[in-house]
C-alpha cells in the first residue's frame, strides 16, 4: 500500500479496514435478504468459498469447529477456534458476537452459547458441497427441531453476478496462467513426460504470482487426451500426437480455467486438422452466442450444433461449460435443458470437446464475462492449432493454417 505522506500508513490501513467492513456489512445484508426470499431462518457456513466471499479472507478450520451463523434477521454470530480469534477480529470486525474456544476445553460450550441465541430458527440452510458431517452433527444437536435444507439457491443468487473487480481478478489469473503456459511450452520436447510438464506448469503458476492452483494441471498426450479428466503420469510424448493441457490458477481468490491443445513435433495429419477445426468452430459459436437474455441451454445448443453430424456425435462427453469464480465450478451450468436466463455479470466457461477413444481428444476452453450487450473473453491465449516441440527451428512453434 502506498501511503500518503501527510496521513501516514496507519490511517490508510484504518480507512482500508473500514471500507472492507462496510463492503462485508453490505454483503451480509444482501445475503439476509436472499434468506428471506428463499424462506430460510438461518444460514450456517464453515470456512470455504462463501465465507471467503463475505469476509475476503481465506480462513481454514482443519479438524476444528469454525462456523459463521447468519440469521435472516439480526446480527451474525461466529464460533471461532482460539488460535484464529485474532485473525477473525482483525479481518471481520463487522461480526462482533464471537464465541472463541481452545483445544483444551473443546468447542461444546462455545457452540451452545452461539446456537442458544438462534433457537427460533426453523429452516436452516447449509451449503451441501461444503458443510462437513462434523459441523452438521453440532447443528443437528444444537437445533434438533430445525429442518436442514440446501441454501445453494440463496447463496448463488449473490455470487452469480461478478462485479468489475471480480472479473478483473479472473482476468489477471488468466494472464498469469497464459504466461506460465508460454514458458512451459518452450521446454516441451518429443519424449517429455506428462507428469513433468504438469509439475513445471504448477511451479510456473506459483512463481509468476498465481494464488491457489485451481486443480492439478491436466496434461495428456496421444490417446490419453481422449480422457476429459485424465491424470498425467510417466507417459512420454510422441511425435505427431496431440497434447491437451487443462489448467488454472487464482488471483485474489478468483479462478481461471483454460484448455488448449497442441500437436507435438510434426505437422498435423488430416484427421487432427478435421477434429480440431470442428472444436474450434464450436468454441467460436458458443462464445458468439453468449449474451444476456439467452438461456444456458441456448448457448449449449448453438455451441454443439456443429457436432450434430453423425460422425461426431459419439465423441461428445460433457456439457458446454460451467460457472467460474471463487469455486472452479459454480452456477450457471451451460448444458442442454438448462432454462436459466443468462445475465450481465455472469462468468462461465465455453469448452466444447471431441474425444476419440484410442486416438485422442481436443478441447478448447475460454472464460467469458457477460456484459450488458454481449460477452468479453477473460482468456486470450491463441486458439489456432500449433505445432510445438519440433525437431528444428523450421517446425518448432510454427502455426498451421487452421484457425485465426
Amino acid at each position: 500500500m502506498v501511503s500518503n505522506p501527510r496521513l501516514g500508513a496507519k490511517p490508510l490501513r484504518l480507512l482500508s479496514s473500514l471500507i472492507s467492513s462496510r463492503v462485508m456489512s453490505d454483503k451480509l445484508k444482501r445475503l439476509q435478504a436472499a434468506l428471506g426470499e428463499h424462506d430460510l431462518d438461518l444460514l450456517v457456513l464453515n470456512p470455504g468459498p462463501t465465507m471467503f466471499y463475505l469476509t475476503d479472507h481465506a480462513f481454514t478450520s482443519h479438524e476444528r469447529l469454525f462456523l459463521l451463523l447468519l440469521p435472516r434477521v439480526g446480527d451474525a454470530v461466529a464460533v471461532v477456534p482460539l488460535l484464529e480469534e485474532g485473525n477473525w477480529r482483525h479481518a471481520v470486525p463487522s461480526v462482533a458476537r464471537v464465541f472463541p474456544w481452545d483445544d483444551a476445553d473443546g468447542p461444546e460450550a462455545a457452540a451452545k452459547q452461539a446456537f442458544a441465541a438462534l433457537s427460533g430458527a426453523h429452516r436452516v440452510g447449509i451449503e451441501p458441497l461444503a458443510l462437513r458431517y462434523m459441523e452438521y452433527s453440532y447443528l443437528a444437536r444444537m437445533l434438533p427441531k430445525s429442518e436442514v435444507v440446501s441454501a445453494e439457491a440463496a447463496v448463488s443468487s449473490l455470487r452469480l453476478r461478478k462485479s468489475q473487480a471480480e472479473a478483473e481478478a479472473i482476468r489477471v489469473a488468466a494472464r498469469i496462467a497464459e504466461a506460465a503456459l508460454d514458458e512451459v511450452l518452450r521446454g516441451v520436447k518429443v519424449g517429455s513426460r506428462e507428469d513433468e510438464i504438469a509439475s513445471h506448469l504448477a511451479s510456473e503458476l506459483l512463481r509468476r504470482g498465481g494464488g491457489a492452483i485451481s486443480f492439478g494441471p491436466i496434461v495428456l498426450g496421444g490417446p490419453k487426451s481422449a480422457l476429459p479428466h485424465g491424470v498425467p503420469d510417466e507417459r512420454r510424448l510422441r511425435a505427431g500426437e496431440l497434447l491437451l493441457i487443462d489448467f488454472g490458477t487464482s488471483h485474489r481468490g478468483y479462478h481461471c480455467d483454460i484448455t488448449r491443445c497442441f500437436v507435438v513435433g510434426a505437422e498435423p495429419d488430416e484427421r487432427t486438422r478435421s477434429v480440431y477445426q470442428a472444436v474450434l468452430d464450436a468454441n467460436r459459436a458458443g462464445c458468439a452466442a453468449s449474451r444476456p437474455g439467452v438461456t444456458a441451454g441456448d448457448v449449449h445448443q448453438v455451441c454443439q450444433a456443429g457436432f450434430e453430424d453423425p460422425k461426431w456425435q459419439a465423441y461428445m462427453k460433457h456439457r458446454t461449460g460451467h460457472g467460474l469464480g471463487i469455486d472452479i465450478h459454480e452456477p450457471p451450468s451451460i448444458m442442454r435443458g438448462n432454462d436459466q436466463r443468462l445475465e450481465a455479470g455472469m462468468v462461465f466457461t465455453v469448452e466444447p470437446g471431441l474425444y476419440l477413444e484410442g486416438w485422442g481428444g481436443v478441447r478448447i476452453e475460454d472464460d467469458l464475462w457477460l456484459t450488458a450487450d454481449g460477452s468479453e473473453s477473460l482468456t486470450s491465449y491463441p486458439r489456432e492449432l500449433r505445432v510445438i516441440a519440433g525437431p528444428g527451428p523450421d517446425i518448432a512453434g510454427r502455426k498451421s493454417e487452421i484457425g485465426a
